[in-house]
């Protein structure tokens, strides 16, 4: 990172490395298809949300989950980024983080949770 009259700059190769890292660690199985297999459940989970917004607030939580070593400090960080949502309640809340713990676990992209696996999941507790 470089600087130019006080203000701080990346570089093209910068800001592109960056993204890449981004992606592979919220979606290691393609932006892509991960991206609507997302869509689907958050849609489901979260109707009257925009999924622009689920979305986001999803990326966010697991981008702060992955950056941590230990999965405990993982869901802390994740758990702390969807507190600051005013849309998300108690129950929200829950629900992307069973989302969240349901979707780092998975091998597969055909593994990945639905709406209903989540919901189920959050009964069992």
């Amino acid at each position: 990172m470089g600087w130019f009259d006080g203000f701080p700059f990346t570089t093209k190769e910068e800001r592109e490395r960056r993204r890449k890292e981004f992606e592979k660690r919220v979606a290691p199985f393609g932006v892509d298809a991960q991206r609507e297999k997302l869509k689907e459940t958050l849609a489901i989970l979260f109707p009257r949300v925009g999924i622009t917004d689920s979305m986001f607030a999803f990326y966010y939580a697991k981008d702060a989950y992955t950056k941590k070593e230990d999965s405990a400090e993982g869901f802390a960080a994740a758990r702390e980024t969807f507190r600051r949502l005013k849309w998300l309640d108690a129950e929200g809340e829950r629900l992307m983080l069973k989302l969240l713990e349901m979707e780092c676990g998975i091998t597969s992209l055909e593994e990945f949770p639905t709406a209903e696996q989540v919901r189920k999941e959050i009964s069992k507790v």
